[in-house]
């Protein structure tokens, strides 16, 4: 989820939780303060209606004190026994009304909370008030034949009351039912409304605040926190240590992570590469002046011999200038195979792709193997299995150049009196692959995956071989560059075989198509023409072999 869609819903979020404390402050507080005022008949509707609560409270007052009366006329004694007065303070007490009955100026019931005696004494002075208001109708029976009387009046001291005072006479005695409505204070009521709904909000703006500093640190500070440690290690040169940005986000900051992570991951791989190059700097550097020392060392001895006349002899002479001739040859070979593997290692090197026929491209670079092979008592077993029209996109220099490598490996590390060299090409669906084989020494198997490395070699006796130790790293490049790849297998006392593929050309139905009906009779001519050549000039290379191998067998 976006952070823009989170910010979205945490700030929707926010105004429901607003709105919903509002509405929820107003309904408890508004109920505690109409109910506190106007009794508990009158509910949070009376924000929203058109009756005026005082009207209403009175007019219940009202009703109340007419059910009073009408019960005393019928028996005046109802209201002084404890049930019949505990029934109506619980009908009154809707109205915030609560009853007091006295008889004989002692309180037999009160239900008035408190009931402090600075209270009594104000009804005790209104008892003897002269605002009395005598209610027509029939007279009772009370032993006096006394008429009941009403007071309404207000007190307001200790508190704000509305007293309906109903007396008469018992059997004579003085009997006073009072229904005191308590008002209290107004404006105390009012502040504490407002202090407990500011109490409400606060603390709802304290959870909603703690909810959102939550989700803020658990969504942008923790994860910038991350990457400032993870900055921090990384400049310190820890690269290592992977950074836990949390699981599956897919967001911005998850982005920004996964993008830190990655930078974290190339530096770290660069770094590594880095080290290595450097090493292998050092290994080649170090290499290089080993095996130019070598030949070096031998030309100035020789030198030194024919200048010393340790050479005395015409014959002596010829073979020192021809020793020192091949150590200078030595050093030759390998200056130009190190400048040619920087020139192939930083892409200097212009390569000239062609479709070149497999059978016709391997029977040439065969006829120069064989003829290096008899040189060396060594022999040559081809076996082509493609077709005859099989072509691929090669550069046919540099590839000449994979094979001369090889071979020149295979003959090096040969370590039998006849050595056998095997190659085979195979037709592989997309590609043709060449597999070159020795019954040399073989590499063990701590060696193998490193022989394509610069400067490696699988002997420990690295001057009984000679060579720069740069040829099979030359070939893994350039057939890199051909889109193969190449790979070896080997097994002491054994041998070697050394496999590269090659991508087959395959042509289009369009090419196919007009080969064959577009040719003209003078191109086919010029092909015959070519055929022909290329025979002759095997069979001469074929004249040259039988004749080097009858020279070999009459020096034997």
């Amino acid at each position: 989820m976006k952070i823009t869609k989170k910010v979205k819903i945490a700030i929707i979020f926010i105004w429901i939780a607003a709105i919903l404390s509002m509405v929820i402050g107003t309904a408890i507080i508004g109920r505690y303060f109409i109910t506190g005022t106007y009794g508990r008949n009158h509910s949070l509707q009376l924000l929203y209606s058109e009756d005026d609560p005082v009207n209403d409270v009175y007019k219940s007052l009202s009703t109340l004190r007419e059910e009073v009366i009408s019960k005393v006329k019928k028996d005046p004694s109802y209201y002084t026994t404890q049930d019949n007065a505990d029934a109506l303070d619980e009908k009154s007490s809707v109205l915030n009304t609560h009853i007091a009955v006295k008889k004989d100026g002692e309180y037999i019931y009160s239900s008035v909370d408190p009931f402090s005696e600075s209270l009594k004494e104000q009804l005790k002075r209104n008892d003897n008030s002269s605002n009395i208001n005598a209610i027509d109708g029939d007279s009772i029976d009370t032993g006096n034949n006394s008429d009941i009387k009403v007071q309404e009046y207000l007190i307001t001291q200790p508190s704000f009351y509305l007293c309906n005072q109903v007396s008469y006479v018992l059997d004579g005695s003085q009997v006073d039912i009072y229904m005191l409505t308590y008002y209290g204070n107004y404006m105390a009521k009012f502040r504490g409304t407002i202090m407990g709904y500011s109490i409400l909000m606060v603390l709802m703006m304290m959870l909603l605040s703690g909810v959102v500093a939550f989700l803020v640190y658990q969504q942008f500070v923790n994860p910038l926190v991350k990457l400032k440690e993870a900055a921090e290690r990384m400049g310190s040169g820890n690269l290592d240590e992977k950074i836990d940005f949390g699981d599956n986000r897919v967001d911005e900051v998850g982005e920004l992570c996964e993008s830190f992570e990655d930078m974290r991951q190339k530096l770290s791989d660069f770094t590594k590469a880095k080290m290595r190059y450097e090493e292998e700097n050092r290994q080649l550097i170090s290499n290089i002046s080993h095996d130019l020392r070598t030949p070096i060392t031998t030309i100035k001895g020789y030198v030194e011999g024919i200048m010393d006349g340790v050479a005395d002899t015409p014959e002596k002479q010829e073979r020192y200038l021809k020793m020192i001739y091949s150590k200078a040859n030595e050093m030759d070979s390998l200056i130009n195979e190190l400048s040619l593997y920087t020139n192939i290692n930083n892409n200097a090197i212009p390569y000239e792709f062609h479709r070149v026929s497999v059978k016709d491209y391997f029977d040439d670079c065969m006829e120069e193997v064989y003829t290096t092979l008899l040189s060396k008592n060594m022999t040559l077993t081809y076996k082509n299995y493609c077709d005859d029209d099989v072509k691929v996109i090669v550069d046919p220099d540099q590839l000449k150049r994979v094979i001369n490598n090889i071979i020149t490996n295979a003959i090096k590390y040969t370590d039998k009196e006849y050595g056998q060299i095997d190659i085979n090409i195979y037709d592989n669906d997309a590609e043709v692959k060449v597999s070159i084989s020795d019954n040399g020494r073989g590499i063990d198997s701590e060696s193998l995956p490193h022989i394509f490395d610069r400067m490696y070699r699988a002997d420990s006796a690295r001057q009984s071989r000679g060579g720069s130790g740069l040829g099979l790293a030359i070939c893994k490049k350039i057939v890199e560059e051909h889109g193969g790849n190449i790979y070896a297998t080997s097994q002491l006392g054994v041998g070697t075989t050394i496999v590269f593929t090659l991508k087959k050309y395959i042509p289009k139905v369009e090419e196919i198509e007009g080969d064959t009906s577009d040719a003209s009779g003078e191109q086919q001519a010029n092909v015959k023409k070519n055929t022909q050549k290329k025979d002759d000039q095997r069979k001469g290379s074929l004249q040259i072999i039988n004749s080097l191998k009858k020279r070999r067998d009459t020096d034997e």
